[in-house]
């Protein structure tokens, strides 16, 4: 059987624009997309939920405060 790479990433294979199939086939050193079972989806699934919320959680503690502007109506 022929290997089936999934879509074609383009003419930037490391562009933002890679398909689910790459990206999984890239996370756990598959050759193709025929190798992907459902076990490899939950776990992709969850560990991307997982870093998406600790990035959640680094940006907000990251975030810098910034005073508003006072307007002309404000007690100082």
């Amino acid at each position: 059987m022929e290997p089936n790479p999934g879509p074609d990433p383009g003419p930037h294979p490391d562009s933002r624009h890679l398909s689910v199939v790459q990206l999984i086939c890239r996370a756990y050193g598959l050759a193709d997309a025929s190798e992907i079972t459902e076990e490899h989806i939950h776990r992709y699934v969850s560990e991307r939920r997982d870093a998406d919320e600790r990035t959640a959680r680094a940006r907000d503690r990251l975030r810098p405060w910034i005073p508003r502007q006072r307007t002309s109506g404000d007690a100082a």
